[in-house]
């Protein structure tokens, strides 16, 4: 397979299959369902409010609220990745050497086996909660809600809910994740082509120590390709920064309520009162899932932020100390220019990397020792 096939296979994961009439259909369906459930579940919550039941019901509670929230925004980052995508192609695979081209498909057959691992575990833990448990409505209170006041339709309704959870599960797994793995695929191929032709500015004049200062068919050379990758720079800038922009919105409440999902699990998990033996798979699965996001959330961020990185350091690797005083300035203006950063940021200091993903797993650790010591307490 080629480059482009694993980019159009990745392509497929994160936007084509949303196009079939099926899955609209679902998608829409599930939107519609859940809106109520969620609000009638909000309300018994307010208005008779006890903690031990709180902590049961929460964890399936703010997993329909995570999903209902990327089924909003699916449209968004469909458009999101439409837009900008076409635009990210400036320099062409076909332009650069075997071993860029090689080196591109590994990074897009890594993102194609993130994409595969984590549809397969959304399906796995779709299965563990289509299957049914005796402890179901203890856990899961849309059950409970069509048991109260659906009970001649109960059968039917709680087997919609169950098909729900196939298409909302892979809806929470792929749209925080998928489309800024596949925007941060083509940011990171369109800078491995830029920082090749970076290379290639001198690339015909080995013996650069040689020449004189004017030598005019050089310097005129250096000029119109350094021009070309300042141009290219610019646009590739625009661009990336305007994308990920538009993906701060939606990326940082996936943030906060895969965080809250997370801690309920844990939460269910130490303070539930009585066996949960036949929901460990389910718990196990919500938890490696919800990990396995926030993984890809944070490493795609990161690459994203390591791109200005590079193209910096292949610029000072340049040898521009042979170009005349025009190119120099030029070669300057631009060098200053990709001193700034591609990030994904919620506030001035907080930004989608590696620090963000160990800041909310000591967080996550910090709620279990508390919950531990709690519970510990209680019964001793």
């Amino acid at each position: 397979m080629e480059v482009t096939d694993y980019i159009d296979v990745c392509r497929f994961f994160t936007v084509d299959i949303f196009e079939f009439k099926l899955v609209k259909f679902c998608l829409i369906f599930s939107k519609l369902a859940l809106k109520p459930l969620i609000l009638l579940q909000a309300y018994f919550f307010l208005k008779n409010f006890e903690l031990k039941y709180f902590i049961q019901y929460a964890p399936v509670y703010f997993i329909a609220v995570y999903i209902l929230a990327c089924l909003h925004c699916q449209p968004l980052m469909t458009n999101l990745i439409n837009t900008y995508t076409p635009r990210l192609q400036l320099w062409k695979i076909e332009e650069v050497t075997q071993k860029i081209a090689t080196e591109a498909k590994q990074i897009w057959i890594y993102i194609t086996l993130y994409m595969f691992t984590a549809t397969t575990l959304s399906f796995i833990i779709t299965l563990s909660y289509v299957i049914p448990t005796a402890k179901d409505k203890d856990l899961i209170f849309f059950f409970k809600i069509v048991e109260i006041y659906f009970p001649q339709w109960e059968n039917y309704m709680v087997w919609t809910i169950k098909v729900m959870l196939l298409v909302g599960i892979y809806v929470g797994v792929s749209i925080p994740v998928f489309p800024i793995f596949y925007l941060s695929g083509h940011f990171t191929l369109q800078k491995m082509m830029f920082v090749h032709h970076l290379h290639q500015i001198n690339s015909k004049h080995t013996k650069l120590k040689y020449l004189k200062s004017n030598y005019v068919e050089y310097h005129r050379e250096i000029e119109t390709k350094l021009t070309l990758c300042v141009q290219n720079h610019a646009q590739f800038s625009g661009w990336c920064f305007e994308a990920l922009r538009s993906t701060r919105v939606y990326v940082f409440p996936y943030k906060i309520i895969g965080t809250i999902v997370m801690a309920s699990v844990i939460l269910v998990f130490f303070a539930f009162e009585g066996s949960l033996s036949d929901q460990y798979l389910r718990i196990a699965g919500t938890a490696v899932t919800t990990s396995v996001t926030l993984l890809g959330l944070v490493v795609s961020g990161q690459r994203i932020e390591d791109l200005s990185e590079d193209i910096y350091d292949a610029l000072i690797q340049v040898e521009w100390y042979y170009w005349n005083l025009k190119n120099k300035k030029k070669y300057l203006f631009f060098l200053v220019n990709t001193k700034r950063k591609f990030k994904i940021k919620y506030t001035e200091d907080i930004s989608l990397n590696y620090q963000l993903g160990l800041q909310v797993v000591k967080a996550i650790f910090s709620a279990m020792s508390v919950i531990y010591n709690l519970q510990q307490k209680k019964y001793s």
